[in-house]
């Protein structure tokens, strides 16, 4: 008898401590979650976008929340991510979702060739019609911010081209499929890569040149490679920051609203702009030492290059309106965008 009273006694007394103390240790056990990306760790986005997100929820939930960047992709590559975030196996990924046709039709409307005048340019009409227009695309997903990088420019490394028929015949890497069909209409020969293989194949000489951000060209180590580079704002590519949504949904609200807080627009504009900045500052460094040049056409030429591949937003409403998409509707309201935030 007297055991079972002291049994009794110590589960009552366990009982009252976990009372007491059981609810707070569980709203202060530490949450980790990984975040995704196939970026280097020494990318502009890793340092100053990546990285200062996971501090501040850490330090809006004062420790609870712990966000560990895994990059260069630990956890996926650049065709896997939006896959690896909606199946757990990263909590948060960035995502460039052209890289995975098909899965972000309504998105795919920003990936038309002379939209974009800069990467902030671009994530203002991203955000401008999100709601209304391309919401659907991210229905499995808790879209944490909006952004895109620097438009994309021609760089090669031997002949420059100034004219649109000195790009015929030319193997040049297409970034997209978008931009694929954009190459083949301006007479080029356009070929699929991932960046991590560009290196190899300029220095090889497998190709003639590449259609790439100018943050790219030095992100991933071939501006030593390049001479030549003419701009023309031909394209750029919209990109997000996704969250698992199950995963969101099951943590604290104390631990939701920091991440609200930490994301969002704003964050998508920095990011932007980071992009911007390091665009200006690289053409720069390319004209230094009169080594490498930056071409840019007079505007009759460049009508020519915009004349060729006109055709493709045509080609883009009739497809995905036989997909059931309001393509026309949506194409307008990117054009009216584009000119309400045209930079000035």
């Amino acid at each position: 008898m007297k055991k079972i009273l002291m049994k009794f006694a110590v589960m009552s007394l366990a009982a009252i401590l976990w009372l007491a103390v059981g609810p707070s240790a569980v709203r202060s056990e530490t949450i980790y979650l990984k975040m995704a990306h196939f970026m280097s760790p020494l990318h502009i986005q890793h340092q100053k976008s990546f990285l200062p997100f996971a501090k501040q929820v850490e330090d809006l939930t004062g420790g609870q929340v712990k966000i560990k960047v895994f990059p260069s992709e630990t956890l996926g590559g650049a065709t896997q991510l939006a896959e690896a975030v909606k199946t757990g196996v990263a909590d948060i990924a960035f995502i460039v979702p052209s890289y995975t046709p098909g899965r972000f039709p309504r998105t795919s409307a920003l990936d038309l060739p002379f939209l974009f005048e800069s990467a902030e340019h671009t994530t203002k009409v991203f955000y401008d019609l999100y709601d209304r227009y391309l919401a659907e695309d991210y229905k499995d997903y808790k879209v944490l911010w909006l952004y895109s990088c620097d438009p994309g420019q021609f760089f090669f490394v031997s002949k420059p081209v100034r004219k649109l028929e000195e790009l015929k015949g030319m193997k040049i890497r297409a970034s997209s499929a978008p931009m694929s069909q954009a190459l083949k209409l301006l007479g080029a020969n356009p070929v699929g890569m991932p960046l991590s293989e560009l290196h190899m194949a300029l220095d090889k000489k497998i190709i003639d040149g590449t259609l790439a951000p100018t943050s790219a060209v030095y992100d991933f180590k071939i501006s030593d490679l390049i001479q030549h580079s003419t701009r023309l704002n031909i394209y750029t590519a919209p990109m997000a920051v996704v969250m698992n949504r199950e995963k969101f949904n099951s943590l604290p609200d104390s631990a939701k609203k920091a991440i609200e807080q930490a994301s969002g627009k704003a964050r998508g504009l920095r990011a932007a702009r980071l992009y911007d900045a390091l665009d200006a500052d690289l053409v720069k460094k390319m004209n230094e030492g009169g080594q490498k040049k930056t071409h840019t056409l007079s505007a009759a030429e460049k009508k020519k290059f915009m004349r060729e591949i006109k055709a493709m937003e045509t080609e883009w409403a009739e497809k995905a309106a036989k997909e059931g998409l309001p393509a026309r509707d949506l194409l307008a309201a990117v054009h009216r965008s584009a000119a309400k935030n045209k930079p000035k």
